[in-house]
């Protein structure tokens, strides 16, 4: 983990500050959600006690991701490891390893995969763009069919077993995951590198 160094002055430590106690929950760690996290954190008058990000592999920036394995995950270079490292979030934030598969609005909580739920009083949906793996149309081929006589298949969704050369390159584990059947299966340990600019 890079170096970071926190500095408060004296003013804005005798600076009085409100103290905000409502449970906000932010769902998602994509740039959207971790820049409102930053924004609430680092705000100068106020004080947030209660703040839960909910994330499949947790806070970004934990485990680095070397150059290669970076090239696979399309990114908008919001932020990068020496921002996370900078930034300090998990002194501040409450992080939660899982994936949200319910909200209840009567009783404001949220449950995860492993049936545990989360109360909030604020509920930040920031879950960003995710691939998902494409549903075949059910075409005939053979028919040479055009894409207005292909049948709409934007609501489905793909349920069957994924083959295990397709990935989805969502998060860094994805990345890794990637990366290391390709060299498994594919390639060799010394064109890996260049496999990695191949498949950007």
């Amino acid at each position: 983990m890079s170096y970071a160094l926190n500095h408060t002055n004296r003013k804005l430590t005798l600076e009085p500050k409100i103290a905000v106690n409502a449970r906000i929950v932010v769902v998602g760690a994509s740039s959207v959600g971790i820049s409102f996290l930053e924004t609430l954190v680092f705000c100068s008058h106020l004080k947030f006690n209660n703040l839960t990000l909910i994330s499949t592999h947790g806070l970004p920036g934990k485990e680095l991701l070397d150059t290669e394995k970076r090239k696979f995950l399309a990114s908008d270079h919001c932020f990068n490891d020496k921002d996370y490292a900078l930034m300090s979030l998990c002194s501040w934030v409450n992080v939660v390893v899982g994936r949200m598969t319910g909200i209840d609005r009567a009783t404001k909580h949220v449950v995860l995969s492993t049936d545990e739920i989360v109360l909030y009083d604020h509920l930040i949906l920031c879950t960003g763009q995710q691939y998902q793996v494409p549903c075949p149309t059910g075409a005939d081929i053979s028919q040479h069919l055009t894409d207005r006589e292909v049948p709409n298949s934007s609501q489905r969704r793909y349920t069957g077993k994924v083959p295990c050369n397709h990935f989805i390159l969502n998060e860094e584990e994805d990345c890794f995951k990637a990366l290391t059947w390709i060299r498994n299966n594919f390639i060799t340990t010394e064109d890996a590198g260049r496999a990695s600019v191949l498949f950007c």
